[in-house]
């Protein structure tokens, strides 16, 4: 069970994959904005502790419209302690019976999302249609295509944590066999076609997989929080080279 605590909104992460929402309604955010300076109460935002970040799981309109509306208040929040990855999962079942009215394409991201989610593994249809608010068989749609998606298959990510920071890794290629060169010596004939390469392969360039959100600001402060001062001073003066290139 939550308990009840005071936040101030600043503190509290949007970019924790948990706003199933295509986008935010920035009229609703006015709407809302205009009744919080009247002094009409609103219900409590959802948010998840995991002892160094507070991930926001239901009330992306809330959290706006109390910034803009109450600066430097704190906002009133049930606060559940848990991971990254429960606040995820609490967000693909919320405004089934309360708020903004979700569009078809919300509810598609959300279960998208579920099904791709740790916390679907072993869960049935019903159950995950359950969870998300929509029926079976648009479970079952979106589980059918994911599986048909095999000669295209989709970037999987978990999140992991090092120190301070916290990112979504690539997790495709892990326990993937690679393909093995075989021990049979090739023919008499064959090795006399067999040519010496002259120079070594260059080796493949480090990568680390992130998940960057739309927002530039909280963009930025994801590339703070996962690499070091060399590599953001270098992406810095990459991006001010281009953008003082002509536009054509």
């Amino acid at each position: 069970m939550p308990t009840i605590e005071k936040i101030f909104p600043e503190y509290i992460r949007l970019d924790g994959g948990t706003q199933p929402r295509a986008r935010i309604n920035q009229e609703v955010c006015n709407e809302y904005q205009a009744q919080m300076r009247s002094g009409q109460p609103f219900p409590r935002i959802d948010v998840y502790y995991d002892g160094e970040n507070y991930w926001l799981a239901d009330g992306f309109h809330r959290h706006e419209a109390s910034m803009l509306a109450l600066p430097g208040e704190a906002m009133e929040c049930n606060l559940y302690q848990g991971t990254q990855q429960d606040a995820q999962w609490h967000s693909y079942g919320v405004n089934k019976t309360h708020g903004l009215r979700r569009t078809n394409e919300d509810k598609a991201r959300a279960v998208q999302a579920a099904l791709g989610h740790p916390c679907a593994a072993g869960k049935s249809n019903y159950e995950i249609a359950e969870h998300c608010g929509v029926d079976e068989k648009t479970v079952r749609k979106y589980r059918n295509e994911k599986s048909a998606s095999t000669e295209n298959p989709q970037m999987r990510t978990r999140t992991v944590t090092r120190g301070k920071s916290t990112y979504r890794q690539n997790t495709t290629s892990i326990g993937k066999t690679r393909n093995r060169v075989s021990n049979r010596k090739p023919s008499r004939h064959m090795a006399t076609r067999v040519a010496t390469p002259t120079r070594a392969p260059v080796p493949a360039e480090p990568m680390t997989a992130i998940s960057m959100p739309h927002n530039p600001v909280m963009g930025a402060r994801t590339l703070i929080e996962v690499f070091d001062t060399d590599y953001l001073r270098a992406v810095v003066g990459e991006i001010t080279s281009y953008l003082k290139e002509p536009l054509n």
